[in-house]
């Protein structure tokens, strides 16, 4: 009897999470796609050249704030949805993941306390 009344208590916890985790994933992937479609495009990477090309060219003025010519041929964000996909995906399933279950300790105490 404990135990199904344990089950029925953590049931709806349970169903949040499988949609907090789809719903990451779904938008991780929606992210990526978006990410590749309109960052590879040559007109972008022309302008994260451009871009490449002005900073080198304040590189030698002096002013308040001096700046680092990036490394990267290409903009940062494709380099990282494209390249580092896998670990952006499970980071922010981990860090979502932590986040959650923390509320649900959070507010089941607060529940059980009243």
């Amino acid at each position: 009897m404990e135990r199904a009344r344990q089950i029925h208590r953590w049931l709806p916890w349970t169903i949040a999470y499988s949609v907090l985790i789809v719903g990451v994933v779904l938008a991780m992937l929606k992210t990526r796609d978006w990410t590749v479609s309109q960052l590879a495009s040559p007109k972008s990477v022309a302008d994260w050249q451009a871009w490449r090309e002005e900073v080198r060219q304040q590189h030698d003025r002096p002013g308040p704030v001096q700046r680092r010519v990036p490394k990267s041929s290409e903009p940062p964000a494709l380099v990282m949805m494209r390249d580092h996909f896998a670990v952006s995906l499970v980071g922010a399933a981990l860090f979502s993941s932590a986040l959650y279950w923390v509320f649900v300790w959070f507010v089941s105490g607060v529940i059980s306390r009243s």
